[in-house]
């Protein structure tokens, strides 16, 4: 696979048409005139497309979880903002809130982090050492959220980062050393040694 594929593949949307339109329906039975306002230079094609690939990766739950949000909001979303309900209030934290969460732990190392959350801080620090936090805060948001679509697909659930227990050190403690027995035969011959040792400084 060369380099060009590699973009491409970074490209690739696989949310269904069907699913878009439906969702662009629902967005426009609620607030009509002002969502075609807002995208009022998209052609209908255009605007599934675009629709396709910023609810991309997104799961069923996450579209119901979305569609009642927006039932209970009076002001009508851009499609980045119609993601973010979707993602919020479900399991997974969002890339925005899980960013502030890696921020907490870079403060206070004791503090909850989730483990792809820290996966992806661990992927960034490079970032956030050289360039600072806005710089590592962009690749950290499409890395998570990269991280998130993989977990998501492979049906896995948010788990918390548990710091490794670190490896017990191996020392010498003279206090905790056991004597092990001598032999009998070996102790015979010591005290026959210490005799003849005992006799030779005598003469």
């Amino acid at each position: 696979m060369n380099e060009i594929q590699l973009f491409e593949n970074a490209f690739a949307v696989t949310f269904p048409v069907e699913v878009a339109e439906m969702v662009l329906n629902r967005i426009v039975d609620l607030h009509g005139e002002d969502f075609t306002k807002k995208y009022a230079g998209y052609s209908d094609e255009e605007l599934t497309q675009l629709a396709c690939t910023v609810l991309n990766g997104l799961t069923p739950a996450d579209i119901a979880r979305g569609l009642a949000r927006m039932n209970s909001e009076e002001w009508c979303p851009r499609l980045p903002k119609f993601r973010s309900w979707c993602e919020q209030g479900g399991d997974w934290w969002t890339s925005d809130m899980a960013w502030a969460k890696a921020m907490m732990f870079e403060s206070d190392p004791n503090s909850k982090i989730t483990t792809l959350a820290k996966c992806a801080l661990e992927e960034v620090r490079h970032i956030l050492n050289a360039e600072g936090q806005k710089s590592a805060h962009f690749a950290f948001r499409d890395i998570y959220q990269d991280y998130l679509r993989r977990a998501k697909e492979a049906g896995r659930v948010q788990e918390m980062w548990v710091k490794p227990k670190a490896a017990k050190a191996i020392g010498f403690d003279e206090g905790n050393r056991k004597g092990v027995p001598c032999p009998p035969e070996l102790l015979q011959k010591l005290k026959g040694v210490n005799a003849f040792t005992r006799n030779g400084d005598a003469a």
